[in-house]
């Protein structure tokens, strides 16, 4: 041992240790801070640190065997020279590699970068270098009519611009929720473009007077700021329809052929519409976009008056099952409201066929009804109308959620969040999504990234303490599970810790809270399913089967996810009560339905 501290300490090998810790730290820090700076990915930091700890056994060998021992000054010296010289080829060797495998991630080397759009089968990764040059954000337009009231007219010019150009599929359309997140902020237009990821913005203005409207609207470059396209149309209210379908095929024009390739939209010609029905409808969309019952309720009942006054209209049919199915959702599936999304929706696509929103929400439909069939062909109309819409992103992450695929669920959220970063309700679902696979870090991202949009939201709370705790951060999610009784959430605080003492092994304590739970059914979000669930959990398979009876009589469409959830005891689906459940015709259509998409999935 002394004769090998001795010839470490000869051939100064402590020495360059000491000083290559103190670069290695140095050169760290200095990425801490400079790589966020500038807007270099994750994976940069940590292939520095891998590359720094990869260097110091290789420059410890260096040293060792360049600095032999020394007889006279002279050799001191030469065996010093080649020491600082294999230690400066041990550092370049090291940024080499980083600036390789940097360029090799972004795509440097010819053929080497790829990027996946959601046609592109599940599962697949995407590295995207910018934003696509046919990619546009609407931020809500000015309303220039001295009414403050009428706010939601120009908000609904804006999004009805937003809808229309995203049923172009040359185009990469940022969604609403985040679009209007701008909405009265003095925000650098190249600073909105890198936070929407998108090349162009569309901004205006509207000014109604009567049965006149004057809109404004100018396209903008995100990359300089100068402008591609502005014009002011001044028109009669009752060619709204058509004005704005030809703001949409000028914006789609300019676009394609100055920054991606010339395209020319089909031309459209659409009926003159009723100006106080179109207020209406608008009026109604203002509604049912603040998600609450009051506000559904009287969004349905605009609505369905212009349903009356204008039964050609396809997109307040559409808003009209949309609503109704949002309401259902919060009222336990109540068949009634179900029944009537289902004539409104009929109505919609029996007026346009290829209307997005009416074609997402009626696939939602059908995997809420167990229509496996009527989802399917909804699914294939999707995809055939435009694949890169969020309608059809969204209305694909509920299919495979119904039909149990889970990560195709994952890969559709992802590329929806890409069209819609700051919603809210994506970034929960894409949580809710993976803690059902067990990719608790993963979800617990996606929660906290949700509740940095709306703190204290119950759903992402709720996310994030099943999140925690299927991570084993205890002390994490009984904090959550407090925050969760603090907002009033008792039964999803409760729930959580119920999956805590699944998790500790605590069965008893698990029984107890699932009874409490279905004391208080319904509550929260749970349908019949859940409660089965949470008596699965406890291992109580003759206290869940009545629960699971009743979920399959409802048609509960989380009912089947038990099949592929991994964290559903294999006990529960060895027992002769799930084995019924699932040689039942009912059952048995899901099955092939989920055969079938099995067998589409394979061959893309």
């Amino acid at each position: 041992m002394q004769r090998l501290l001795k010839a470490i300490q000869e051939r100064k090998i402590d020495r360059v240790a000491a000083a290559y810790a103190v670069a290695a730290w140095i050169l760290v820090q200095a990425a801490s801070i400079g790589l966020p700076t500038f807007g270099a990915p994750a994976w940069m930091m940590k292939l520095i640190i891998v590359a720094v700890l990869t260097g110091f056994p290789l420059a410890l060998w260096i040293t060792w065997h360049a600095a032999a021992p020394a007889r006279n000054a002279d050799e001191a010296r030469i065996a010093l020279r080649r020491t600082d010289m294999a230690l400066m080829a041990v550092l370049a060797v090291v940024l080499l590699l980083i600036g390789a495998q940097f360029a090799f991630q972004l795509g440097a080397f010819p053929g080497r970068g790829r990027t996946v759009s959601a046609a592109n089968p599940p599962g697949a990764a995407s590295v995207r270098t910018g934003p696509p040059p046919t990619s546009i954000a609407v931020l809500p337009f000015l309303n220039l009519s001295g009414d403050p009231k009428r706010e939601f007219f120009s908000d609904g010019i804006s999004e009805e611009l937003l809808n229309d150009l995203a049923n172009t599929p040359k185009l990469r359309v940022a969604a609403r929720t985040s679009c209007f997140a701008f909405k009265g902020k003095n925000e650098d237009i190249r600073k909105i473009a890198r936070a929407l990821n998108v090349g162009a913005i569309l901004e205006g203005s509207v000014r109604e007077d009567g049965q006149h409207i004057r809109i404004t609207a100018q396209l903008i470059n995100a990359s300089d700021g100068y402008h591609l396209w502005s014009k002011t149309y001044d028109r009669d209210l009752s060619n709204i329809l058509q004005v704005q379908d030809e703001i949409a095929q000028a914006i789609t024009v300019a676009l394609t052929h100055t920054l991606g390739g010339g395209f020319a939209p089909p031309k459209h010609s659409l009926p003159a519409i009723d100006p106080d029905a179109y207020r209406q409808y608008l009026k109604g969309q203002y509604l049912s976009a603040l998600k609450t019952d009051e506000g559904d309720a009287q969004a349905v009942t605009l609505f369905k008056q212009v349903t009356a006054r204008e039964p050609k209209f396809a997109p307040a049919y559409a808003a009209l099952g949309r609503t109704y199915i949002h309401m259902a959702e919060f009222h336990n599936k109540r068949a009634d409201l179900l029944q009537s999304a289902d004539e409104a929706l009929k109505k919609a696509l029996q007026v346009d066929p290829r209307n997005l929103e009416a074609l997402s929400t009626d696939l939602r439909l059908a995997t809420l009804r167990w229509n496996w069939e009527r989802a399917s062909e909804d699914y294939r109309r999707l995809l055939s109308v435009n694949s890169h819409s969020v309608f059809t992103l969204r209305g694909l992450s509920f299919y495979y959620e119904a039909l149990g695929f889970g990560e195709q669920r994952i890969v559709a959220l992802r590329e929806a969040i890409r069209l819609d970063p700051l919603s809210f309700v994506d970034l929960n679902n894409l949580a809710s999504a993976y803690n059902d696979r067990a990719r608790y870090v993963e979800g617990a991202a996606a929660a906290l990234n949700s509740l940095s949009l709306k703190p204290d939201r119950p759903l992402a709370l709720y996310s994030l303490c099943w999140a925690y705790a299927g991570l084993n951060q205890i002390d994490k999610a009984r904090g959550t599970a407090h925050r969760l009784l603090e907002v009033g959430q008792t039964d999803a605080s409760e729930a959580c810790s119920l999956w805590m003492a699944t998790l500790s092994g605590d069965l008893r304590r698990a029984r107890l809270l699932a009874d409490a739970a279905a004391a208080r059914f319904p509550s929260f979000v749970f349908g019949e399913a859940d409660i089965g669930y949470f008596y699965a959990l406890s291992r109580e398979f003759a206290a869940a089967s009545p629960w699971l009876e009743r979920a399959y009589n409802k048609h509960d469409a989380t009912l089947f996810s038990l099949v592929y959830s991994p964290t559903t005891p294999p006990s529960l689906l060895q027992s002769a009560m799930w084995t019924s459940i699932m040689a039942r015709p009912e059952a048995r259509t899901w099955r092939a339905a989920h055969d079938r998409l099995a067998k589409e999935l394979a061959q893309k």
